[in-house]
């Protein structure tokens, strides 16, 4: 035991303690211990894209809290830390750093610039993921960019290719024209805009009907028409179906189809597909066999030449389409929708035009509407495997248990395969050339394992030279790294695939999956999918999903509001315990509001904790300067009779039933609940009532009685115990209480936080011990302080008698305590019966007692 400090210097010993910690390699995983204490955390790698902000603070320190309990629980705990430093937001702050445009740029020299930039900015989470005590195990540390991180995922996509589940394929895609590249379903987000829709006739060849008139929202797209659709119960139906319509301006004709999927209460019941508008269209051009008519090019831009008067495209006016091209060419879509409706309203052919609300799909990064354009593409399959993906979910438990009806919503809404490819610089490179050579043009080559990592646009295959290659440009998404996150730490995907396949035993599948609500369609739902592919197994066997961080308002925080909060500076405002506090009030897959008064109650707790341990340790601290002291455990001490008094072995099964309660709520995931539990047992029970009972067996001189060594003996279990309990939620200000309880001179005794050192069950004492008496003694407690409340006078303040109303004697509700009782309300004697004339009573907390004071008045 060490001496007590006079004050706490929070920010000396969160430092000391962070250097201790990372010397001693407090949290790193014991590849030793066996297999089956193993508890592997898949830990979400955090985007590199310059900004850190309070969500990160938020959502891994949930996560570092179960993984501290875990530790702390027995289990062989591997916490890894990766970053995810390539994709979008990294090639944005390079560009951003470095004033340049990467796709102005070579790509050996724009992945170099990103090499230079990026380290910068994973020290600046390096420094607040330790500053925030993660207890990550540092030497785990990956980059999604790293060359073992690229053999890895392009492992992956050898596996699957071979497979039969990777494949390349010339078809619409998703494309987002602000950024120039490829997108996946999941990557896109609808936004709420109000639109026009447009009455527009289009004539029926022959002349002989009435033209037909159909509704859109995209004029611009009138040039990609490949036909009309037409329900086949609309009132003219019979008379258009297999007729030929023209399309204004461009006067090309087209067909007329019955299409049972048209809704005929919408628009005018006819509709207009074109290549492509949306993905209903992409379904009518597979199933009616249309042409492809691509008006827009990658920029958003409208083409400038369009084959228009081919046979494929024939036009019944090829002055008029080329007049049309040439008044839309190189115009952006929403400047070439304002154009061609001046266009046709100078042919009054706009009929009618009512505002109509629209959802609009964007891009979830740049927000730029997508477009459908046809692209060779790399495809992951995934919508033949909707059943299989939804059985692997449910063998996985959420937490919370409703998070998982996301992930079925999501899947059951596939429209598209998985799109990997992206058309960027910074990624993963697809591990693909294609051949030149004559007699095999085109022919896909792939690199063997031993290969990789590759590059295919600077190295050829073995065998081949450069010139007889093209190597493929695309780079993975992010997220096909991402998605082997599991895989990343492990180093193999497959038997054949591997790295080290005997880790990946032991460590796969994972315990744990902490992330996002909003990124369960993304990160959850791809890694599951690799998982199934690769080995047909699930990648963890629980997933705990956080909400999101909000502003005290309960506004989403964003720079536009104004509201974000900088995570360096409100930890140099309250201390990263409180921070901490803060989180562990929170509840999984639940939005919390960031609150000062919460935080300020972090901050009293850290304050509050430290105060009560040093209140115990000038108590056992002289017993142990007096005599021999040497506590073992709360059962043991209880069992050998050196803890005896009631209201301490009261006290100890209180505590015994709140390790329970802690230890259940840790089990099932809620930290929440085990927070409220340690708290309500730490300010109720052991500060406002058992610190002031005990107090009078405290004030010893030279060696403690028995009573006074049982109070001593409690002291010190109680704090060992606390400092545990809390140890999940406020690790420094635990570690160095339990320093000074546990070391001597200037060693240290190692971490609260190591392996095993939660509160065992077995050794707590007996719960239920005094149940009765000790409750009916804290309530005719709390009615006395009540009386003095009330009086308007100091708790200190003496009493001649203590009345309790009632029948019988003090000792049938309180036991053999009737002293400690006195002396807690500085009362000369106690007796129950009937409340004295002229006294004013109070009623106890619980209204079961009714207690009266003989106060003791001043002295004039």
């Amino acid at each position: 035991m060490k001496p007590f400090p006079q004050k706490y210097d929070i920010k000396a010993s969160e430092a000391a303690l962070q250097a201790r910690w990372a010397s001693e390699e407090a949290f790193k995983w014991d590849s030793d211990a066996p297999a089956e204490l193993d508890y592997v955390i898949d830990t979400p790698p955090p985007t590199v894209s310059g900004a850190l902000h309070i969500g990160h603070v938020y959502s891994y320190t949930q996560a570092d809290i179960m993984a501290r309990y875990m530790r702390m629980s027995g289990r062989n705990v591997l916490y890894p830390i990766g970053w995810d430093d390539n994709g979008l937001p990294t090639e944005r702050l390079v560009e951003k750093v470095k004033k340049v445009r990467g796709g102005t740029m070579a790509r050996d020299e724009f992945v170099a610039l990103c090499k230079e930039v990026i380290p910068e900015f994973e020290q600046q989470f390096r420094d607040l993921f330790s500053h925030l005590a993660l207890s990550v195990d540092w030497s785990r540390e990956y980059q999604t960019i790293s060359d073992e991180s690229r053999t890895v995922s392009q492992m992956s996509f050898l596996d699957l290719f071979h497979k039969g589940l990777m494949e390349r394929r010339l078809e619409p895609s998703l494309w987002d024209p602000a950024d120039r590249t490829a997108l996946a379903q999941a990557e896109i987000e609808d936004a709420e805009r109000e639109g026009l829709l447009n009455y527009i006739p289009f004539a029926i060849e022959g002349g002989e009907l009435e033209p037909v008139v159909i509704a859109t929202t995209r004029p611009e797209l009138i040039g990609a028409c490949g036909g009309l659709m037409i329900h086949p119960e609309h009132p003219r139906a019979k008379e258009l179906i297999g007729k030929r319509a023209i399309s204004p301006l461009y006067n090309v004709p087209v067909e007329i189809y019955a299409e049972d999927s048209v809704d005929p209460e919408k628009g005018t019941g006819v509709v207009m597909c074109c290549t492509f508008g949306d993905v209903t269209d992409i379904q009518w051009w597979r199933t009616h066999k249309l042409p492809l008519r691509m008006v827009i090019d990658q920029a958003g831009k409208m083409i400038e030449e369009l084959a228009i008067g081919t046979d494929e495209w024939p036009s019944l006016d090829l002055d008029s389409a080329k007049a049309t091209m040439a008044a839309l060419a190189g115009l952006k879509a929403a400047k070439a929708k304002e154009t061609i409706l001046e266009l046709l309203k100078d042919k009054d052919l706009v009929l009618k035009q009512e505002k109509t609300d629209q959802i609009v799909p964007v891009a979830e990064r740049s927000g730029a509407p997508i477009e459908i354009i046809v692209t060779p593409q790399w495809f992951i399959k995934t919508l033949d495997f909707k059943d299989q993906i939804l059985e692997k979910a449910n063998e996985i438990t959420w937490r919370p248990a409703y998070m998982k009806q996301r992930l079925e919503s999501w899947v059951e809404g596939l429209k598209w395969d998985w799109l990997i490819s992206r058309q960027r610089h910074f990624g993963v490179p697809i591990p693909v050339w294609y051949s030149k050579r004559p007699g095999e043009e085109g022919k896909i080559i792939l690199p063997t394992k031993d290969e990789l990592p590759v590059d295919p646009t600077l190295t050829p295959p073995a065998g081949y030279t450069m010139d007889e290659v093209t190597g493929e440009k695309d780079v993975m998404d992010t997220w096909a790294t991402s998605s082997v996150s599991p895989q990343l730490n492990t180093r193999s995907v497959t038997e054949e695939y591997a790295l080290d396949y005997e880790v990946h035993k032991r460590q796969f599948p994972m315990a744990l999956r902490p992330q996002a609500h909003e990124i369960i369609r993304t990160w959850a739902f791809y890694t599951i999918v690799k998982a199934l592919h690769h080995e047909d197994v699930v990648p963890w066997k629980n997933i705990a999903i956080s909400g999101w961080c909000r502003a005290a308002d309960g506004e989403k925080m964003s720079k536009s509001k104004g509201n974000v909060i900088d995570p360096i500076k409100l930890i140099d405002q309250y201390g990263v315990d409180p921070v901490r506090y803060w989180t562990g009030t929170s509840q999984l897959g639940q939005d919390t509001n960031l609150s000062d008064n919460t935080l300020k109650q972090g901050k009293r707790l850290v304050t509050k904790l430290w105060n009560a341990i040093k209140l115990g340790h000038m108590s056992f601290s002289a017993a142990a300067e007096a005599c021999e002291f040497a506590p073992t455990t709360p059962a043991a001490d209880i069992a050998s009779g050196a803890i005896s008094h009631p209201l301490d072995r009261w006290l100890l099964g209180k505590l015994a039933e709140t390790v329970q309660t802690a230890t259940k709520a840790f089990e099932a995931y809620e930290y929440a609940a085990a927070q409220r539990a340690v708290e309500d047992f730490f300010w109720r029970t052991y500060c406002d009532n058992y610190l002031e009972i005990v107090k009078r067996r405290t004030r010893f001189e030279g060696e403690p009685s028995d009573e006074e060594m049982s109070a001593c003996l409690t002291l010190w279990h109680a704090s060992d115990t606390l400092i545990r309990l809390y140890a999940p939620f406020t690790p420094y200000v635990t570690d160095a209480l339990y320093d000074i309880l546990h070391g001597e001179g200037e060693t240290s005794p190692g971490t609260v936080h190591a392996r095993g050192s939660w509160p065992k069950a077995d050794d707590m004492a007996e719960q239920g011990f005094y149940a009765d008496e000790g409750r009916a003694f804290v309530q005719i407690l709390g009615a006395a302080r009540k009386v003095k409340s009330d009086a308007q006078v100091s708790m200190k303040t003496e009493a001649t008698m203590l009345t309790v109303k009632g029948d019988g004697t003090l000792e049938a509700l309180i036991g053999d305590t009737v002293a400690d009782l006195l002396a807690v309300t500085n009362a000369q004697a106690a007796e129950v019966g009937d409340i004295p004339a002229g006294l004013t009573p109070a009623a106890s907390p619980d209204e079961r007692f009714t207690v009266a004071l003989a106060l003791v008045k001043p002295e004039e």
